[in-house]
């Protein structure tokens, strides 16, 4: 055994935890063949460690997967020495922050490496302000100086875990100095419009017309408002404040609260990209998509940052709403979710995940009267040999074209299932 028959955090079946831990297991061998063969792909190596990590107290043979968490950090040191730092990419996921982070989740559960942890975000730290003042000086804004995966608000979610002396602090506030300025207002097209505004991102339909000729404003988790939202009230909830930081964290939850619409038997939804022109108007006529239960783009992932943002703030009323929002998506059919994958960025392990997490913060069991059904819609779409086993070489190379990745590939799924 590789998985350690524990007991279960909420109440599923013995049958769909067999199954549950039947797929993890076939996973956590392939990985261990990996790694005994010495084949694993560096290109993975922050995915793969970020889900033992995680999955470390379920393991089994503690000391092996430890050794080979450690032997991946190790590999990474070596890139960083042989390599550097890639200068367009320190984001949240696939960057220099997304190294940290794992690295860091690596050190809480093993004890391990805690310096070179320490040391590379400190080296976060600095990238993430010279990114900052970089980006003070563009005149055309584009999403990934600001979301989640690139940008500063997932930098500035992410640093402000740590301690850090009072310098530190002040050029941390530099991040929220810059967010802060994106809620301000600016002339476009004689109309006032919010900074956040993407001039350039002019998406063309089918039929060749521009989908925003006048550009838009992006509501999404991965990519939109949200996120710098999210970060705002983080680093208000631990004090680290700024001058106009209450007005932009209000702002910005005045206008999710404006554009929100309940549809199909009171599920909330939100724009995902509004254009320049129904931001004028004060309100969306036609979604882009439609409505889905997602992390990057859905109404889940939009619904969970407002709650999250909303508890940061203390702000009681708020969050009662929010979540009764989330507790009517989760409780919707499963059909009724629109999603088609498994994956972690918009398929149905997204759901899992932050039906898990809400669950973990709140205790409040209409998050996880479901839960089984998303278990199943993951576990539905994995296919099996015909006896029954899953072949993960061929799982990953057919079903996830390949791709072991935490967003878009394998690893993600893993991790909602671990949870």
């Amino acid at each position: 055994m590789i998985i350690n028959n524990t007991s279960n955090y909420i109440d599923i079946s013995q049958n769909t935890k067999d199954k549950l831990i039947k797929f993890l297991e076939c996973f956590f061998e392939y990985v261990e063949e990996q790694y005994d063969a010495e084949e694993i792909n560096p290109k993975y190596y922050c995915d793969l460690l970020l889900v033992i990590s995680e999955a470390y107290p379920l393991l089994e043979n503690k000391d092996k997967w430890e050794q080979i968490g450690y032997d991946i950090c190790k590999g990474l040191k070596q890139d960083i020495e042989k390599y550097g730092i890639p200068v367009n990419n320190i984001g949240m996921i696939g960057g220099l922050g997304y190294m940290c982070f794992c690295i860091n989740l690596y050190n809480k559960r093993t004890g391990n490496l805690a310096n070179f942890s320490k040391t590379l975000n400190r080296l976060f730290l600095e990238k993430a302000i010279n990114f900052v003042q970089n980006r003070e000086i563009k005149t055309d804004l584009d999403m990934n100086d600001y979301d989640i995966i690139y940008g500063v608000s997932g930098f500035l979610y992410y640093l402000l875990d740590f301690q850090w002396d009072t310098d530190d602090i002040i050029r941390l506030k530099q991040l929220i100095k810059y967010l802060v300025g994106l809620t301000s207002d600016y002339e476009y097209e004689q109309h006032s419009c919010i900074k956040f505004h993407l001039k350039d991102q002019k998406k063309v339909r089918d039929d060749g017309k521009p989908e925003f000729p006048n550009g838009n404003i992006n509501f999404g988790l991965a990519h939109g408002m949200i996120g710098p939202l999210i970060a705002l009230t983080k680093a208000c909830n631990k004090g680290v404040m700024v001058e106009g930081m209450e007005y932009a964290i209000n702002r910005l939850f005045e206008l999710y609260d404006k554009f929100k619409i309940y549809k199909n038997n009171n599920i909330a939804a939100w724009p995902t990209q509004l254009s320049f022109e129904d931001y004028i108007k004060g309100k969306f006529s036609d979604n882009l998509r439609p409505i889905m239960a997602s992390w990057c783009y859905g109404n889940i992932g939009i619904a969970r940052g407002l709650q999250k943002s909303a508890k940061y703030m203390n702000y009681a009323q708020k969050e009662k709403v929010y979540i009764e929002d989330l507790v009517n998506i989760f409780n919707q059919p499963v059909d009724q979710y629109n999603l088609y994958e498994a994956i972690l960025c918009h398929g149905y392990a997204s759901v899992l995940c932050i039906r898990m997490m809400t669950y973990r913060d709140s205790k409040d069991k209409r998050f996880i009267e479901l839960v089984e059904k998303d278990i199943e819609s993951i576990l539905d779409r994995i296919p099996q040999s015909h006896d029954g086993n899953y072949d993960m070489n061929k799982v990953i190379e057919e079903h996830f074209k390949e791709d072991v990745s935490f967003l878009m590939g394998t690893t993600g799924v893993i991790l909602s299932l671990v949870g």
